[in-house]
């Protein structure tokens, strides 16, 4: 499924492995479906690493090699005022990134600190620290390259391993087949989509670096009209999209950093405006969302308690009894992918901070 989504974003595990698990069929035994991120974790079928956007996904290890090569000119970090705030100089930083490539190219994964004491003999307490910082924003750098990937094993705790060196089959792409190759894949999960949010999806805000690539394509890419708006879809989906209908009364609930919300190809048709600070939090934190008939209807919660799953939902309009319905079905799908029995109930989530008032006094103006 992750390979299908082009990626999971996955600061939180948990939430990435909820996407995947409401996508996915039930599996059989007592294992709750969210368990499978886990096992296809360990036994390196997904693979965990900074990706688009400089954020964590799960993807499928196969897409690995495609991911990498495509960010592979993303040379963000070479920008004079990236290189200040790190108080590194361009060459420092290239050392750096090739020194994380070489420590790691034993096979050997390491702890963030363990790699860090490593550069650190080789190149100095400074380069070292680099490492350390809240963000790991050296080692996003050094992802881009596919110099590392988070490895999985038994023992707590996160370690970094090349990542040719942990994905069987490795093999090198080139960067502009690899963009090309994402580009149809996201608007097959996606789309349509505008090439603005195709942009934020992958993390670029110049379209100069993108319509070379959807040139490239020619008419495997058509451009349609939805509602008005001017979008992308495959040629070979067109078909499959003008014959499906609309299911009314469709109700579904989907977790924190969600694909759909996170990489929707038509934002402003899912989102309220009123309500778009509600979903994208500051901080860039997604809230799970309330689906109906494919447009966001409201902000949802959860937590564990002694008897299960208590999701909380936070309507942005009111709900007549078989919407409610609905809603509940929709939270015991969510229940058990976790394996927990449900209970709903209905309340504010994520408040937003009150708005502050200038006050301004006239004696000392």
């Amino acid at each position: 499924m992750a390979r299908t989504l082009v990626g999971v974003q996955a600061q939180v595990t948990s939430s990435a492995a909820l996407s995947i698990a409401l996508r996915s069929k039930a599996p059989r035994g007592s294992t709750p479906a969210t368990g499978a991120t886990s096992a296809a974790l360990r036994d390196r079928t997904l693979v965990r690493s900074w990706a688009m956007r400089g954020t964590l996904h799960l993807f499928a290890a196969e897409d690995v090699p495609v991911i990498a090569a495509a960010l592979g000119g993303k040379d963000n970090w070479r920008r004079p005022a990236w290189l200040r705030w790190f108080g590194v100089t361009e060459p420092e930083m290239d050392r750096l990134i090739d020194a994380i490539g070489e420590i790691l190219d034993d096979g050997r994964p390491r702890t963030r600190a363990e790699l860090a004491e490593e550069v650190g003999r080789r190149h100095g307490p400074k380069q070292g620290k680099l490492l350390l910082g809240s963000w790991g924003s050296t080692l996003k750098v050094a992802s881009d390259r596919h110099y590392l990937v988070q490895s999985a094993g038994q023992d707590a705790g996160v370690r970094f391993v090349r990542a040719s060196r942990w994905i069987e089959g490795w093999r090198e792409i080139d960067e502009q087949q690899a963009l090309a190759t994402i580009v149809e894949r996201y608007l097959a999960a996606y789309g349509p989509a505008t090439l603005r949010e195709l942009l934020r999806w992958w993390g670029v805000t110049v379209a100069a670096a993108m319509k070379p690539v959807i040139a490239g394509l020619g008419d495997r890419l058509t451009e349609v009209d939805v509602d008005g708006v001017r979008a992308l879809a495959r040629t070979a989906d067109l078909d499959a999209i003008e014959s499906t209908r609309p299911r009314r009364g469709a109700v579904h609930l989907v977790g924190g950093f969600d694909p759909l919300i996170v990489g929707g190809g038509l934002r402003e048709q899912l989102f309220p405006p009123a309500h778009l600070k509600r979903i994208s939090r500051t901080s860039g934190w997604i809230s799970p969302v309330l689906l109906v008939d494919g447009r966001a209807a409201g902000v949802w919660d959860s937590a564990v308690t002694s008897r299960g799953l208590t999701v909380t939902i936070d309507p942005f309009d009111d709900l007549d009894a078989a919407r409610k319905a609905a809603i509940a079905a929709a939270a015991d799908v969510v229940g058990r992918a976790q394996g927990l029995p449900t209970t709903v109930r209905y309340g504010r989530v994520f408040h937003l901070p009150p708005k502050r008032k200038l006050v301004v006094n006239p004696g000392n103006a």
